[in-house]
């Protein structure tokens, strides 16, 4: 399979792994680029305790760029997620110097301006994909300069806007909206979403709770399961930072700027069905937290952390795309990728036949 996307990025296939905290390691990230993929190194990968000093965050991540190299000789990525001045930016500026000290190949930069870090990773010889959720987003990432701009629908399970854009109807407008290639995210779980987005528009798909489902993804058994056992409404989306940022309320909204509010969406289960009903549907991110097990110090990194790591889902729930109620089953990186490639055969076959018996 060839497009754009894989002549940029050097791989085989136009399918890149998404990144979630603390659940996309290296070893995670080597699989999918071994598979002829682009794995992704996220936040906190590899790491089982939190930690609040700038230095040894930049160190973590440098461990896991160097472990990567050594199990897989093709490319992969590091996410690099933009913080806010006066909250995380230290974190993120320091990851970023670690990721271009180490010359990783592609950067997945999310939750921020372009602006910020775009500029610095291109004069490092670093190829830049951008993640944004509105057409707005694509055509910002474009002008600062990134290679390529991944849009997410609000069907996946990290973060998206509150304009609350599908893919179905965010990947077409965006593809129309700017030269470069778009790689589709969002409810993207089998060959038929990738053959969807490819035919919206799309030349390459990002895919992420679909590879929390794999073997070598070192989230808890007790996640995977609670995914393979998901139903077509067994997530919901709720809010995620304010809409406007309140000055008086640095916990509610962490001071996010625009990119990085929005909504996030959640694998339902007992424990965030009893928070939901208690707020009368009504409910934010922020308050789901607040109700977790886990410190009062950084308790999001701390609900994390005990959810996918440790398999806490009776006092915590997990984010989880839209599309979980069609994953059955735990696959290696490898079946996964052939079996979508080899997928997208009988799909293409079968919407010619339909379009040949037309004429």
């Amino acid at each position: 399979m060839k497009t754009r996307v894989t002549e940029l990025l050097g791989i085989e296939y136009p399918i890149v792994q998404a990144s979630m905290a603390w659940i996309t390691d290296a070893v995670l990230a080597a699989a999918v680029s071994e598979a002829g993929g682009l794995g992704t190194i996220g936040p906190n990968a590899g790491c089982t305790t939190v930690t609040r000093d700038v230095v040894e965050t930049g160190e973590r991540l440098r461990e896991q760029i160097r472990k990567c190299k050594q199990l897989t000789a093709k490319p992969f990525a590091v996410n690099f997620v933009v913080g806010v001045i006066g909250w995380d930016r230290d974190y993120s500026d320091r990851c970023l110097e670690v990721g271009i000290e180490e010359r990783v190949p592609v950067a997945v930069v999310s939750q921020g301006s372009p602006l910020v870090y775009t500029k610095r990773l291109k004069e490092a010889g670093i190829q830049v994909l951008h993640v944004g959720s509105t057409v707005r987003h694509a055509r910002k990432a474009e002008e600062a300069g990134v290679d390529a701009v991944i849009v997410s629908g609000t069907e996946g399970g990290g973060h998206s806007g509150f304009d609350q854009m599908t893919t179905l109807c965010l990947v077409p407008q965006a593809a129309d909206a700017v030269e470069i290639p778009v790689i589709a995210g969002g409810g993207i779980v089998d060959a038929r979403g990738m053959v969807a987005a490819m035919a919206l528009g799309a030349e390459g798909v990002y895919m992420g709770t679909r590879f929390m489902a794999t073997e070598e993804c070192p989230a808890h058994p007790k996640v995977k399961q609670a995914i393979l056992e998901a139903s077509d409404t067994g997530t919901m989306a709720i809010r995620h930072g304010s809409p406007v940022p309140r000055q008086d309320d640095k916990r509610g909204d962490r001071g996010f700027v625009e990119e990085r509010r929005g909504s996030i969406r959640l694998l339902l289960n007992d424990f965030s069905r009893e928070i939901i009903a208690a707020q009368g549907g009504n409910v934010s991110f922020e308050e789901v937290i607040a109700a977790t097990a886990g410190s009062e110090e950084n308790p999001e990194s701390n609900r994390t952390l005990a959810a996918f790591l440790e398999g806490n889902l009776e006092r915590n729930t997990i984010t989880a795309s839209q599309g979980s109620g069609l994953i059955r089953d735990i696959p290696t990186c490898r079946d996964l990728v052939k079996r979508l490639v080899a997928g997208a055969g009988p799909v293409l076959e079968r919407l010619t036949a339909a379009y040949s018996n037309d004429e």
